[in-house]
């Protein structure tokens, strides 16, 4: 009876290891048509590759590069971002980016340029290759595609990218993981100035300011308007809803620092960037 019970333990053993390991394999090769979602190795996503590949996921710097200037990105712009990787020897490569917050918050729009190779999974907020933008016989893959920058005000974020080397041996097991960032900044550089106007007609003051900030409306005095106030990273400090233009906010308890004011009325929306003292 004990020979039995040893002989059945060795077979469901067996059994179980050939399990996993086939099913570790077909969710290596399936990947091959995509990553999934929240695998970028962000510190929200919390997973890269390595999620479903054998190895341990090593962090290099200069995968991604974009045209964002050096002075930050611009609101409402459109730029092009390029994944790119090399491994001698290896012709199967594949990628998921995703432009975060370190709390997970997406920034920006992605935009596929290229249908074939790359495509968006998680509801937009990552891009990934297709099965048709694995195959690189020069050992060096890449990957492009656009990002459209977010409203004014919503601060600095990175780009998250994970990079999945494979042996193209259709397993987890043998690959190479590499994790890439590429920190952006918002452009900063027009100071108070005005990002959007609503003709010109919508002024605050004083900037900088210390204490009470007016809103004042030069050519509708009497229109009611909606003003949101956001810090650079693009969080929510204050709302007043339907106020007269005329009345003031008080940002005396704010820290020093640049702000957003998001002003709304029929006519439109107008961006005030202020400073507080």
């Amino acid at each position: 009876m004990k020979s039995t019970s040893k002989f059945l333990v060795s077979i469901f053993a067996v059994t179980a290891g050939l399990i996993l390991t086939n099913a570790l394999s077909s969710e290596a090769e399936s990947n091959t048509s995509a990553a999934p979602a929240s695998r970028t190795g962000s510190p929200a996503d919390g997973a890269s590759c390595t999620a479903c590949h054998a190895g341990t996921a090593t962090t290099v710097a200069g995968l991604i590069t974009s045209t964002i200037p050096a002075t930050g990105y611009i609101p409402g712009q459109t730029y092009t971002v390029t994944a790119s990787i090399t491994q001698v020897g290896k012709t199967k490569f594949g990628f998921e980016i995703s432009p975060q917050t370190i709390a997970g918050i997406k920034k920006g729009t992605l935009v596929v340029t290229n249908s074939t190779a790359t495509q968006l999974v998680g509801t937009g907020k990552y891009i990934t290759h297709k099965t048709a933008g694995t195959s690189f016989p020069s050992g060096t893959a890449t990957w492009t595609f656009n990002w459209t920058a977010p409203v004014a005000g919503s601060g600095d974020f990175t780009f998250y990218g994970a990079f999945n080397i494979t042996n193209s041996s259709n397993t987890s097991s043998g690959d190479i993981v590499k994790l890439s960032t590429l920190a952006v900044s918002e452009d900063l550089s027009l100071g108070i100035e005005d990002m959007i106007t609503l003709n010109d007609e919508i002024n605050v003051f004083p900037n900088p300011v210390e204490n009470n900030l007016h809103i004042v409306n030069s050519a509708h005095p009497t229109d009611e308007f909606d003003v949101t106030l956001v810090d650079i990273q693009g969080r929510e400090i204050r709302r007043i809803n339907q106020a007269g233009f005329g009345s003031f906010i008080n940002v005396e308890d704010l820290s020093a620092g640049y702000y957003v004011l998001r002003i709304e009325t029929e006519k439109g929306t107008a961006i005030k960037k202020i400073v507080k003292k």
